[in-house]
């Protein structure tokens, strides 16, 4: 008798053309987020190239939202919006470099014309016309504060919390197809791309005017007491003596951000051990102390010519800081590793406060300060040092003093920036 030792079972597969589970991924590690990301049209221009006499309309390293139509702004759109003291507050203007570049009028739909301020009132107007935000949005309250505060909230509903870090420099947007190209057969710029985990370099901005502040009220701090405090331990402070300026941290005296006295004859020394002689001072700006060469330690400082302190005294500070240009990335204002940042009207960055956090208006932290020049740049031989040059034309090195292009071109665009670089770790959910 045969015995069967097949034990197996035949089976066809039938899932072949059957449903599966669909593939759902995207892609990992979303730091360089996978979109067709496009810029808004109605974004007025920022800055124009000397050279293609393109315009620019969002700078490399801005912070970065979507509007309601999937479009991206600068996030510095919101905070004028949230920031704003009235509806007739200006959130937009064009003008003849808008026309000039073919931005479209958000309030029309068509190209700009001219020289025209947007108020916040009909940005959201604009908006609903648009279709970017329901026509049924409520803006409008017999009490102005209330309505205020409508407006305010169909804004967050325009703009977005920040999504990331602009990746390059954004040209004006050339148009939506070739057959609709704001130039004929002119689009140097499609999609664009955005950072969202990314550790940046930025300029740290200080106050735009010098803080003044009268000789003659401030309190003497003799060179015993100079000798206790822990942060001049083991240094000779017996011929030194101090004053406490009063004011936030202080910016190290540049060329950009001196130090200057209403009277008298000084001399300003590059370390506390080079105090030698009367008229001497060093401005220890984190500690916020003016120290001079005074002998004994023990009386009011006197310049060369023997002259006492008198007058009034001005320094560059940076609590109350503030940015006044869009082109250049920095961060603002007073600062200290570890805090939280946020973003301000120009898409920089500054120091977060608690609003912004339940706001999910926080992009990341402040890891470190340093101060340039670093690594003996300023003894690098470098070319166009003349005055007849401008800082674009000035390679870093001794043409600018050791200080990087992040210092230089940013102070060559408005803003007052001493010697301090802010490292920031962006990381935006």
């Amino acid at each position: 008798m045969a015995i069967s030792r097949f034990q197996s079972r035949f089976k066809t597969r039938t899932d072949l053309m059957d449903n599966i589970t669909p593939n759902n991924v995207v892609q990992m590690n979303a730091s360089v987020p996978h979109g067709e990301w496009k810029p808004a049209n109605w974004l007025p221009t920022v800055w124009q190239n000397e050279k293609s006499k393109d315009y620019f309309t969002i700078s490399s390293g801005k912070i970065v939202s979507l509007d309601a139509s999937g479009r991206v702004v600068p996030s510095g759109l919101l905070r004028r919006c949230l920031d704003a003291a009235a509806e007739a507050d200006t959130i937009l203007t064009y003008d003849d470099s808008d026309k000039d570049a073919r931005v479209i009028d958000i309030t029309t739909g068509e190209f700009v014309t001219g020289t025209k301020n947007i108020t916040l009132r009909e940005f959201i107007e604009a908006a609903i016309a648009n279709g970017w935000l329901p026509q049924n949005t409520d803006i409008t309250d017999a009490d102005a504060a209330t309505q205020l505060g409508l407006v305010k909230a169909a804004a967050e509903a325009f703009i977005s919390a920040p999504v990331g870090i602009a990746a390059y420099d954004v040209y004006v947007w050339a148009g939506d197809d070739p057959a609709n190209l704001h130039f004929t057969n002119y689009q140097k710029q499609h999609l664009i791309q955005f950072f969202t985990d990314i550790q940046m370099r930025v300029a740290h901005t200080c106050e735009s005017a010098a803080t003044v502040v009268a000789s003659g009220g401030l309190t003497l701090v003799q060179g015993a007491a100079l000798s206790a405090m822990p942060r001049y331990a083991g240094l000779d402070m017996d011929d030194v003596v101090g004053y406490d300026l009063e004011l936030g941290r202080l910016a190290t005296p540049t060329s950009r951000t001196p130090l200057a006295f209403a009277q008298g004859s000084w001399r300003e020394r590059s370390d506390i051990s080079l105090l030698v002689k009367a008229g001497d001072w060093y401005l220890d700006a984190d500690a916020g102390i003016l120290l001079f060469w005074e002998d004994g330690g023990n009386a009011a400082p006197v310049d060369s010519a023997a002259a006492a302190l008198a007058g009034n005294i001005s320094a560059f500070e940076y609590s109350t800081a503030a940015s006044v240009q869009e082109q250049m990335t920095m961060m603002v204002g007073d600062c200290r590793p570890g805090d939280f940042v946020s973003f301000d009207e120009m898409s920089n960055f500054k120091v977060a406060v608690d609003a912004d956090h339940t706001s999910h208006l926080v992009v990341g932290r402040l890891l470190a300060l340093y101060k340039e020049p670093r690594g003996l740049l300023e003894r690098v031989r470098t070319g166009f040092a003349g005055d007849d040059f401008d800082a674009t034309a000035k390679m870093p090195g001794s043409a600018t003093k050791g200080f990087s292009d992040l210092i230089t071109l940013s102070s060559h665009h408005g803003e007052s920036v001493a010697d301090e670089i802010a490292v920031i770790n962006v990381k935006i959910q």
